[in-house]
C-alpha cells in the first residue's frame, strides 16, 4: 500500500515539474506563452516585448511579457 502511494506521489511530482519546465521554456529566446499569443510570429513577439519594455522601463521582463500577452488578447477580442 505504501509503495502505491509513493508511486502516485512520484508521478504527481514529475507531472508538476514537467508543467513548470514546459511553461518556463523559451524558444529562440522568446517566452513560449508570448510566442503562442503571437501565433508563432517571432518578429511580432520580439517587437511587442521591446515596445512594452520601452514603454514601462521600471518593470520586470516577466511583467512585460504578461502585459504584451494581455494586450494581444485584448486587441483580438475587439470587434
Amino acid at each position: 500500500m505504501q509503495s502505491v502511494i509513493a508511486v502516485i506521489l512520484l508521478g504527481i511530482t514529475v507531472a508538476i515539474l514537467w508543467v513548470i519546465w514546459r511553461d518556463s521554456k523559451t524558444i529562440d529566446g522568446i517566452d513560449r506563452k508570448l510566442l503562442t499569443a503571437a501565433r508563432g510570429d517571432k518578429a511580432l513577439a520580439k517587437r511587442l516585448l521591446a515596445y512594452t519594455q520601452q514603454k514601462y522601463p521600471g518593470k520586470s521582463e516577466q511583467w512585460c511579457i504578461e502585459k504584451a500577452i494581455y494586450d494581444l488578447e485584448r486587441d483580438r477580442r475587439r470587434p
